[in-house]
């Protein structure tokens, strides 16, 4: 099963300073990583024009979600990056520390970066080791789980590990971002799965059969969850686009009563995929 989150493009345009920002997405990346998330999408906000802080979102979500090992390679010195060294750090599993390669006990699961090209149809990844790793076959992605299995002279020897093999091992590589360009409506329309809004409108979680919910959820193997906007949810970005609520599957509302008079996206997040971790985990 998979889980994808939308997130608005204004998420933190409410706050004034670089540092709230980054300890806000920080909190987002944790969310996502902890639960296992495959993408963020990152949605344009209809009703905000204010785009400027969309890039950093974007920036500071992809580097917490890179192994320390290619930080160096993938990101330049950029004041967007101001506060990450003081954000706490996202660690998978495969975000191992470097070791001798005559350490290694083979196979090795690391996360590698495709580098270039040796020759044809064999290509050369970086994984935080002393030696890259040779790959055969097709182009692999930029970002690839490897499975290392020898030591030869000069590279360390290895195959790609494919989604059904890394969901078998229960190996998790990080959630991919996606700045999306079109409406939120496109991606909901385009969403191959499960489609649930979260808002405070929502029927309450607890008066929904949990059954079906589950079962859906499992028919459909995809699943995205939809956040709103700090000021405004998603019951107000519909009616700007003239959409009704029935464009989601499951219209929910995740805290009963709530005491303050809004809760923060990133909070959203954290409780809503608690939830769907249980509903999908309970045992009947």
């Amino acid at each position: 099963m998979n889980i994808d989150l939308a997130i608005p493009s204004s998420f933190t345009s409410n706050l004034h300073s670089l540092m709230q920002r980054s300890f806000s997405i920080s909190s987002l990346a944790r969310a996502a990583a902890c639960f296992g998330v495959r993408s963020i999408y990152i949605y344009p906000d209809p009703l905000s024009k204010d785009r400027q802080y969309q890039k950093e979102l974007v920036k500071i979500l992809r580097y917490l979600i890179t192994p320390p090992y290619l930080k160096k390679t993938l990101f330049y010195r950029d004041p967007d990056l101001a506060y990450v060294g003081a954000l706490p750090p996202v660690k998978l599993n495969l975000f191992k520390e470097k070791k001798s390669i005559k350490s290694l006990e083979f196979p090795e699961y690391r996360i590698g970066y495709t580098i270039g090209k040796k020759k044809k149809n064999v290509y050369i990844l970086d994984v935080g080791l002393d030696k890259f790793v040779v790959i055969r076959g097709e182009k692999p992605p930029k970002v690839a789980i490897v499975k290392i299995v020898k030591n030869l002279e000069k590279y360390l020897s290895g195959y790609l590990v494919d989604d059904v093999e890394a969901e078998r091992l229960n190996l998790y590589k990080g959630y991919k971002v996606i700045r999306y360009k079109e409406s939120l409506i496109t991606l909901l329309n385009k969403y191959k799965g499960l489609k649930i809004g979260l808002s405070r409108y929502g029927e309450y979680i607890g008066d929904i059969d949990l059954e079906k919910i589950k079962k859906d959820i499992f028919t459909k193997n995809n699943v995205l969850l939809v956040f709103g906007s700090h000021s405004y949810g998603l019951k107000e970005i519909m009616k700007y686009y003239d959409v009704g609520l029935d464009i989601f599957d499951y219209f929910i509302n995740l805290v009963y009563g709530q005491k303050v008079e809004t809760i923060r996206v990133e909070e959203a997040v954290w409780i809503s995929l608690s939830l769907i971790n249980y509903i999908t985990n309970y045992k009947s």
